[in-house]
């Protein structure tokens, strides 16, 4: 009887253990650059919340904006690592998965139709889930923003001749700075957080950006000239630990995904429904805007970026891009 008694108690004990892994609890962290008034935090924190109310409240992430838990490249090697199981991070992916190059080659993209086929392309694909294998990081969501242009304090820009020699901050990637050199720059990396400073100091004087970093960090008050090059149609990859992924129920894995292209949405209206307005507002604010501008210059030194990265995405990849142009 004794024997029978132990062995309920055993049953009941792995049937609680069983229950106890089908929902799984877990408090995440969610680490990005921009500062509480940039749109990327506004669609972080819809992304918790729809996390939080679509598992009933066992999957919770705090949000850590404006650098709080490092730089981009930092954030990136704690996904790895499963120090932060979620991060919002750019171009930065592509210094671990040189594929992800592709995404950043100067004139490029047409437009953002033109970028979002690609990135939902068989390729784009393929590389996430290789990603997700060979470097624990897997990638939820590709997050578009505003074509980078360029502000700079000293004059304005009319042609890739105006560039010679003048400092301009470029985030510490390969292919930014092997980008601005080909337009004659004198690149200065530098992480996000700096860039205002150094402007306002001298020490750079240019830096390039989407139009929403330009209002919502009040560049205008260091920087008299915007150009608008639409030179790069870069984003932002919504990546998570995939150990902690794989910790999840696969009920919860499905919340979280399908979070993450809501968040994908998210930022893609708010960027198109506020791109006009910014930069009629950093004209008010007293920067001269330039819009009428040798682009052919800067297109003609672009083609050499593209061929010294061919090797990193393969020439395959990116003639299907090309070709996604005219569909």
């Amino acid at each position: 009887m004794k024997s029978n008694r132990s062995l309920a108690v055993l049953l009941s004990a792995a049937v609680l253990a069983g229950a106890m892994q089908g929902a799984v609890a877990a408090d995440a962290k969610l680490g990005h650059l921009a500062p509480t008034n940039d749109p990327r935090h506004e669609v972080m924190v819809e992304f918790a919340k729809a996390v939080e109310e679509g598992t009933g409240g066992e999957v919770t992430i705090d949000i850590f904006p404006d650098s709080t838990l490092g730089k981009e490249r930092e954030l990136f090697e704690q996904a790895q690592a499963g120090i932060t199981e979620f991060a919002l991070v750019g171009s930065v992916v592509a210094n671990f998965y040189p594929a992800w190059s592709i995404i950043d080659m100067p004139f490029l993209w047409r437009d953002r139709e033109h970028l979002v086929k690609f990135v939902n392309s068989e390729y784009a694909q393929n590389w996430s889930a290789d990603m997700a294998d060979k470097l624990g990081v897997e990638m939820l969501a590709f997050l578009e923003r505003n074509p980078r242009i360029l502000t700079t304090s000293k004059k304005p820009v009319r042609s890739v001749d105006d560039l010679k020699g003048v400092k301009v901050r470029v985030p510490n990637i390969n292919v930014y700075t092997d980008t601005w050199r080909a337009f004659g720059v004198e690149p200065v990396p530098m992480p996000a957080s700096d860039f205002y400073l150094a402007l306002r100091l001298g020490t750079i004087e240019g830096m390039e950006n989407p139009v929403e970093v330009m209002y919502h960090w009040k560049i205008h008050e260091v920087s008299k000239y915007l150009t608008r090059t639409e030179h790069m149609r870069s984003g932002f990859y919504l990546i998570a630990s995939k150990r902690f992924i794989d910790s999840l129920t696969e009920e919860q894995q499905a919340v979280v995904k399908e979070a993450a292209l809501q968040a994908q949405a998210a930022l893609a209206e708010k960027n198109a429904e506020g791109a006009a307005s910014l930069y009629g507002q950093l004209q008010e604010a007293g920067m001269t805007i330039v819009e009428d501008f040798d682009v052919e210059s800067f297109r003609e030194r672009a083609g050499a970026v593209h061929e010294k990265y061919m090797d990193q995405f393969g020439r395959e990849a990116y003639d299907a891009a090309q070709s996604m142009a005219g569909e």
